[in-house]
């Protein structure tokens, strides 16, 4: 996946993975949607373990007039075979929001609050994914104990989410 596309409008932004051209910090700044280098990072860190969602989502969505989110969906649909007995028939998605933070929820309705960091590194999310792709949502994820819990370019995304709220979303 080497495309992130927003939802509800028809522009279309690349992501910055295997860029040799952008720093993170640059892509957070220029992209009129900052959270794709982190998008990116959580996919790299998820194709890594052996857990690819099936679909990655990442953009805007207008949930509140003048109130612009920022989001990312990672979709592993029932019947995935990455998930385990008791959770294949409900499906995994795993969100974020840059008013949320990350959440995990499935076809029949649970959801989770995930207490980690808005901006988690991606390997606590991984681990997260992989944990409940083996547990049901009723068991509360928590992350271990001395978890490394902050991606490292998060100083980048918060700056850019902070221009990008102060303009009340992108200026395109």
């Amino acid at each position: 996946m080497t495309t992130a596309q927003q939802t509800g409008t028809v522009r279309s932004e690349k992501s910055t993975q295997g860029s040799s051209q952008l720093s993170v910090g640059d892509a957070t700044r220029t992209l009129a949607l900052p959270q794709l280098p982190y998008a990116d990072a959580v996919l790299a860190e998820l194709d890594a373990v052996g857990m690819p969602p099936a679909a990655l989502e990442t953009g805007l969505r207008a949930t509140r007039p003048g109130l612009p989110e920022l989001f990312m969906r990672l979709v592993w649909p029932t019947g995935s075979h990455l998930l385990d007995d008791g959770v294949r028939d409900k499906g995994l998605t795993l969100a974020w929001s840059h008013v949320t933070g990350w959440t995990a929820h499935n076809g029949v309705g649970d959801s989770e609050l995930l207490d980690v960091d808005l901006f988690a590194d991606p390997a606590l999310v991984a681990m997260a994914a992989r944990d409940l792709a083996e547990q049901d949502l009723s068991l509360m994820w928590s992350p271990p104990d001395g978890t490394a819990g902050r991606w490292p370019e998060a100083d980048h995304l918060d700056l850019a989410l902070t221009r990008f709220e102060e303009k009340g979303g992108p200026t395109w």
